[in-house]
């Protein structure tokens, strides 16, 4: 068969590319009787939406990832869903002719997973937010934003813990797990869902639920986004807003050593916390300057503490013994939506990164603590948009987090101490050498973290480069992830370079 252009494919709908690419996916190709005219003018002319070609107003804008290392994949076409019955259009064309389908809300996927070369989704007009307090739950649409979901809520007696970025969609974070600053003490976002509705590759629109579909529900509490299908609604249990003041503190300090003290004790502090406290630590390379790079290093730990101020204080002081009286301190009570806006992070200008996270089970010794920082301090690039730095994520463990079991949801990471995430940015027309430098520079710091933790890494954060993901991202779960993939999507039209793939069929 001769080659079809993808320009062939948009201007005159040849249907020998859908007959090519579903070959090559196992699906049912369409008849060449019925693709006659172009695929692309069926699809416009039967969406609620617009549909957006290369070469239109807004198109850039709507395909542009948050992400700047996928820029240059660009999609044949990017449609913008006005309503489920679009997005149920639009799997049923992408199966019809073998084109792949990649949904986008927030556009946020850390490898790159809401960009194709095929039909992307966009779900961003599914942004509805509602809340009906008198049964404790929220409505949330499948293309609402963390910012449509803080919006709905903020000052009121109920909230649903979520991420931190207000950018980021509510369903790719919920679909992962979702973890942010009141993950602690109230669990996952996915802990808090009721039921979704979903399209499936079948161009199902399905209602999932502990009872219905429940084995799909059951993958869609952890097992990411990209795989299954795409949900267009999401009801959450709401929890309740503290009533009283709850405590915010932050500590600053400098150098390399107090990277060390501060990292270490804060890992120490994790071992016993309470759920109460909700709180991360970070050391991020800056500028050199004439003390040497060994002082070029900012330091902080922030959190909340659902109560006193005095009960803080004692948690967190094995950090000043640690490092040392710090630069800056705050520690006072006010509101807990105080706090919250705080937390609250705006969409920052987009850049270039390539995260990797590694989970640990018990506090990493201080020795290899010190091998970090040293990598951080011989961090190749530190200006103040081209730098690396470190996380550890205290939210990911205690009490609350271990009341679900590994198995009872799709997300695994259960019985963890904390998430430790060397995290590299940069500008998107930085020189290569910059983006490549700091990618070199975070997988370094994995190799000193790998031999202390065990083999899982949180798949909202993807990386590309995790060659063992599924162990890493699923461990045991990823079995029965494989048996829901087979029964949903036997054909794999949702894919992506790390989305879980159907079970073989035995001939």
């Amino acid at each position: 068969m001769a080659a079809v252009s993808r320009r062939n494919f948009l201007q005159t709908g040849s249907g020998a590319l859908g007959l090519t690419v579903a070959a090559g996916l196992g699906l049912r190709p369409a008849s060449p009787a019925l693709v006659g005219g172009s695929p692309l003018d069926k699809l416009r002319r039967r969406l609620r939406g617009r549909l957006l070609m290369p070469g239109d107003r807004g198109f850039a804008e709507a395909i542009a990832p948050a992400n700047g290392r996928y820029l240059d994949v660009v999609p044949i076409a990017a449609a913008l869903c006005a309503d489920e019955h679009d997005v149920v259009t639009c799997v049923d064309w992408s199966r019809r002719y073998g084109v792949q389908p990649v949904g986008r809300t927030g556009g946020h996927s850390y490898a790159g997973f809401s960009t194709t070369t095929g039909l992307v989704i966009d779900m961003g007009r599914l942004d509805g937010v509602s809340v009906d307090r008198r049964h404790g739950t929220m409505t949330v649409g499948g293309g609402a934003l963390n910012a449509n979901v803080f919006n709905a809520t903020v000052g009121g007696p109920l909230f649903l813990p979520v991420g931190t970025c207000l950018g980021v969609g509510v369903g790719g974070l919920t679909l992962g797990g979702g973890i942010g600053y009141n993950t602690h003490w109230q669990r996952l976002t996915c802990d808090h869902l009721r039921s979704s509705q979903i399209v499936t590759a079948a161009g199902e629109l399905l209602d999932l639920d502990s009872r219905h579909h429940e084995d799909l529900f059951w993958a869609c509490r952890g097992g990411a986004g990209g795989s299954f299908g795409l949900n267009t609604r999401f009801v959450f249990d709401l929890a309740e807003a503290p009533r009283q003041n709850v405590t915010f503190y932050r500590y600053d300090w400098r150098g390399a050593d107090a990277a060390t003290g501060v990292l270490s004790a804060f890992d120490e502090i994790l071992a016993t916390a309470p759920a109460a406290l909700n709180a991360v630590a970070s050391a991020q390379a800056v500028p050199v300057g004439r003390p040497g790079p060994r002082e070029a290093i900012t330091v902080f730990s922030r959190g909340q503490y659902i109560g006193p101020s005095g009960e803080l204080h004692d948690l967190v002081q094995p950090l000043i013994a640690a490092a040392g009286t710090p630069v800056k301190i705050t520690l006072t009570e006010m509101t807990f939506w105080d706090v919250q806006k705080i937390f609250a992070s705006a969409e920052a200008e987009k850049h270039s990164f390539g995260d990797i996270s590694r989970y640990a089970r018990q506090p990493v010794p201080q020795a290899v603590v010190a091998n970090m920082v040293d990598l951080l301090t011989r961090c190749p690039s530190r200006s103040d948009d081209a730098n690396g730095s470190l996380w550890s994520l205290g939210w990911v463990g205690g009490p609350a987090m271990n009341s679900v079991g590994r198995t009872e949801t799709a997300y695994v990471h259960r019985n963890v101490h904390t998430l430790w995430r060397p995290t590299p940015v940069w500008p998107n027309d930085a020189p290569a050498h910059v983006g490549n430098g700091l990618i070199e520079w975070t997988n370094e710091v994995i190799d000193v973290l790998r031999p202390h933790t065990p083999d899982e890494s949180y798949q909202n954060f993807p990386n590309r480069l995790i060659r063992d993901w599924k162990r890493e991202y699923y461990a045991e779960n990823f079995p029965r992830l494989v048996s829901v993939k087979t029964k949903y999507d036997r054909h794999n039209l949702f894919r992506n370079p790390q989305s879980i793939p159907p079970r073989r069929s035995k001939r």
